[in-house]
């Protein structure tokens, strides 16, 4: 898409402007990309919070709430595995906007579904396998778009990803904190339609707001995925082609033009495997966290729930156990935002995921009062925070620019692979074994798993990349070493 001149508009009558007398205009689609993600992260954070107790409260069961969970995750790992090729062939705004709706709209069926009293738990297996499919592309896609937002707003990839980790912690925090009382005044399935208009307004956010002003923007263009402008001219090509072809040409190129996506698809996620076996830091920190995501899941989807339960008090008590981590997350990852540039990586993360971890864990094992375990939570949630800045900066740094849809797509399937395992877990493990040893055999496979990157030498590579000035034939280069 092409701006037009001051000229142009002037002589079309038209003023075509995204300059604000007050802000910037690329600080207005930061604004826009960050907010997208803090509504529609703050829906999420309500249903997972809404979703497995509503279960818990009808059935008392928690294997049904581990088989709930474990089929939303686990149609997630599959669409992450997927959607890499789909979101560099289509562009990350498209992919973005599309899901949230589809999202949106499956989940305002179960308070519709409530009220007309036909809700049932296999309709809401069915509910949060479409919303589980949508939600990993959504997530993937906005976060692609992290190295074009810090294009246009000429900031530091490491800020823009601390800005990131920063909403996401925010969201979550509101999330938890107003969750549980919203669920305990009108109950989880009416809980679940403020999703389904937060997904609504973070479509719109990108969809008026970032996906224009980026494909306007000269400098982020080239970041952003090039499909976004031939498919488009594409379009109108084989449009005016597909209007000569008569019903039955069509239907003799169906099979072969699908079997050859398929090939295509299969190739892409091939490459992508391809690049990410070359990149170890990369894959093994896409591997450490697919356990800790696992036993995390089991935690907050079957483990904190039984527990708050177990120990009678309600779903206001269940959300501010889970504020006590997204707030100080929130505090660490806007600390991390602001002075992360000059941290050293590696001991912040290895601290950060040892604060987070164990400890939680053990002190709800062993039934400490409330308060010593909020204390304890809010601890590590703020050494979490700065986990996720260092995260996307090493990530953006390493990933080739044209593979990043691809790597992206399967870094993300990797870090949520085990994920449905985990609630499996949760819910059967805490039926067979009880709540408190499940709680003291994950919280100690959490603490080996975090222990492993002081003994690996590959995942000490994660400093900042240095950088020198090559001098030849009168020209700088810039390379990293």
């Amino acid at each position: 898409m092409k701006g037009l001149s001051t000229e142009e508009t002037q002589r079309s009558g038209t003023i075509v402007s995204w300059k604000h007398p007050h802000l910037d205009h690329h600080y207005m689609v930061l604004g826009a990309w960050l907010c997208s993600d803090i509504v529609s992260l703050f829906g999420s954070t309500l249903s997972s919070l809404a979703v497995p107790w509503m279960v818990l409260n009808l059935t008392h069961n928690t294997v049904a709430t581990g088989i709930v969970s474990a089929v939303q995750l686990g149609m997630l790992v599959v669409a992450n595995l997927l959607c890499g090729p789909l979101i560099d062939k289509l562009g990350p705004t498209r992919i973005s906007i599309t899901c949230d709706c589809i999202s949106a709209v499956f989940i305002a069926l179960v308070p519709v579904l409530w009220f007309a009293h036909l809700f049932s738990i296999p309709l809401l297996i069915g509910v949060v396998a479409v919303v589980g499919a949508m939600r990993g592309p959504s997530n993937n896609a906005k976060d692609i778009l992290s190295p074009s937002i810090a294009a246009l707003s000429k900031q530091p990839m490491e800020r823009i990803t601390g800005l990131s980790s920063t909403t996401s912690h925010l969201a979550g925090t509101i999330g938890s904190a107003l969750g549980g009382v919203i669920v305990g005044l009108v109950g989880g399935p009416y809980a679940l339609a403020l999703t389904s208009l937060a997904l609504v307004f973070g479509a719109c956010m990108i969809g008026f707001i970032v996906r224009p002003a980026l494909l306007c923007d000269n400098s982020a263009i080239a970041s952003l995925n090039k499909a976004e402008q031939a498919d488009e001219s594409g379009g109108e090509s084989s449009g005016s082609q597909a209007s000569v072809r008569n019903e039955q040409a069509r239907s003799m190129n169906l099979v072969s033009q699908l079997g050859s996506h398929i090939r295509s698809y299969a190739r892409n996620v091939g490459e992508g495997w391809e690049v990410l076996l070359t990149i170890p830091v990369i894959l093994g920190y896409a591997l450490i966290p697919a356990v800790t995501n696992m036993i995390d899941v089991a935690w907050t989807d079957v483990l904190t729930p039984a527990w708050v339960l177990d120990q009678h008090h309600g779903s206001a008590s269940l959300g501010l156990l889970f504020a006590s981590l997204s707030l100080p997350a929130l505090m660490g990852s806007t600390i991390a935002t602001i002075i992360a540039e000059r941290l050293p990586r590696f001991p912040v993360l290895v601290i950060g995921y040892l604060l987070v971890g164990f400890p939680r864990y053990i002190v709800m094992a062993l039934n400490a009062p409330i308060p010593v375990i909020i204390a304890v939570i809010a601890i590590g949630g703020f050494g979490s925070g700065f986990l996720n800045p260092i995260f996307g900066a090493v990530m953006y740094e390493r990933i080739p620019v044209k593979a990043r849809g691809k790597v992206i797509s399967l870094t993300s399937a990797i870090t949520w692979g085990l994920m449905p395992l985990g609630s499996l877990i949760g819910g059967f493990s805490s039926h067979l074994l009880g709540l408190h040893l499940t709680l003291t055999i994950l919280g100690s496979i959490y603490l080996v798993v975090t222990l492993l990157p002081i003994f690996i030498p590959a995942l000490h590579r994660i400093e900042r990349p240095q950088r020198r000035a090559i001098i030849g034939d009168g020209d700088a280069a810039e390379v990293e070493l």
